[in-house]
């Protein structure tokens, strides 16, 4: 025996809020999670203890749109937690900025950028700065790392979005099913 018409209606319909508040939210989270991106406009093959290297770069809102930063810097740290900051100085273009950076000592340092104020800084994982130039050479510095989440995110969204408004049509289509057979 069927439940009431009633009862399965309230089913259905707290069922598509169910799915409606879940897609909402991971929307949420898709969205804020891209936030700003740093792009730079070229990066050294090796980095060399003692030089000075003036970087460019652009910082864009969702990777599309430039955005002007009130504050930027790119902040350096040794593997003994030695922080060294560089501000970024706006470059003519919006969203386009400069920094000299400057590593005084060979080793291993983990850096990051400051997208201003309302974005969390971009980390750029590690690089390894080899001695002076003229002193026996080491490995070359290490690529900036990926987020695998700022891809991730969104398409989790999209699957549970998808597989919420199936079995939505599912739970409709079986309910005309049952209204027309009653």
């Amino acid at each position: 025996m069927q439940p009431p018409l009633e009862a399965r209606m309230r089913r259905t319909l707290i069922l598509a809020l169910g799915a409606l508040g879940a897609l909402v939210a991971m929307s949420g989270v898709a969205l804020a999670k891209e936030g700003a991106v740093t792009k730079f406009d070229s990066l050294p093959g090796e980095w060399h203890a003692g030089q000075n290297y003036t970087l460019g770069y652009t910082i864009r809102m969702d990777s599309v749109e430039p955005y002007k930063a009130d504050t930027t810097e790119i902040v350096i740290r040794n593997g003994t937690g030695k922080v060294l900051s560089y501000p970024g100085t706006p470059d003519g273009t919006a969203g386009h900025y400069t920094a000299k950076v400057y590593f005084p000592a060979a080793g291993t340092y983990t850096w990051q950028v400051t997208q201003g104020s309302f974005f969390a800084p971009m980390d750029l994982g590690s690089i390894t700065v080899l001695g002076p130039v003229g002193s026996s050479a080491g490995t070359p510095a290490s690529a900036p790392a990926t987020d695998p989440l700022g891809v991730a995110v969104p398409l989790v969204a999209a699957l549970v979005a998808l597989g919420g408004a199936l079995r939505l049509a599912q739970l409709i289509r079986a309910d005309r099913r049952t209204t027309v057979a009653a």
